[in-house]
């Protein structure tokens, strides 16, 4: 009896700090994207000043997610921590090995950044908000659609707009070290297996939450809950 009360107790909790780790990630993000669309409706196509506007919260929110490995490797939640590794990682790899590493106008100041950015903070405010949401038992069947189908044009979006930002690196990566360029390269390179096993496991989940017709099952946000 005792040992079942301490269960239920640990269960509460770890599902109290997942929505509030979801729920601070899609306040994080949102403030991005907010910012990023504020900023392009008061200076158009001048990008100058997109960096020192979004810059810093885009490196620390996306920081911050390292911590689904750790959620994904604990067993707090049932991802994969193999795939959640390789979002993450890529991720990283481009707010640190790039935009905060090179301060030139070719990357920071870039369309390829304001793709990336858009199609990250758009993927990110519904895969949270729907995990948040889910969490607390309440179903939002448009989020659970968008969030098993944005990934056809998103997923594309975001990884043109990353690799994009890493070739324009290349020229300045000796700064860095003699190796970096080709470490940048081997990234590049290894992108189109990724994306592809991601790709595929996005379409497969989107088969198994919402169905061939892509409509959601009777049991849809049970299982994307489990997902979490």
């Amino acid at each position: 009896m005792a040992k079942a009360k301490a269960k239920a107790k640990s269960s509460g909790a770890v599902e109290s700090y997942l929505v509030a780790y979801n729920a601070t990630s899609f306040l994080g993000w949102g403030y991005v994207l907010v910012q990023t669309v504020l900023y392009l409706m008061e200076h158009g196509s001048d990008l100058s000043g997109l960096f020192h506007r979004i810059g810093y919260p885009l490196i620390y929110i996306q920081t911050g997610a390292a911590l689904e490995v750790v959620h994904s490797l604990l067993g707090l939640v049932r991802s994969g921590a193999l795939t959640v590794l390789m979002q993450v990682y890529s991720r990283l790899l481009l707010v640190w090995g790039t935009l905060y590493a090179f301060d030139y106008p070719e990357i920071r100041a870039s369309p390829a950044l304001v793709l990336m950015i858009i199609a990250w903070s758009v993927t990110e405010c519904v895969r949270y908000s729907h995990y948040a949401l889910s969490l607390l038992d309440i179903e939002v069947p448009v989020l659970l659609y968008l969030r098993y189908t944005l990934f056809y044009v998103l997923y594309p979006a975001g990884v043109s707009g990353e690799l994009l930002e890493m070739w324009a690196a290349l020229p300045h990566a000796a700064t860095i070290h003699p190796w970096y360029r080709a470490f940048l390269i081997l990234n590049m390179v290894n992108y189109p297996p990724v994306l592809y096993k991601l790709y595929t496991h996005m379409i497969r989940q989107r088969r198994k939450i919402l169905g061939g017709a892509g409509k959601p099952s009777e049991k849809a946000n049970a299982a994307a809950k489990k997902k979490i």
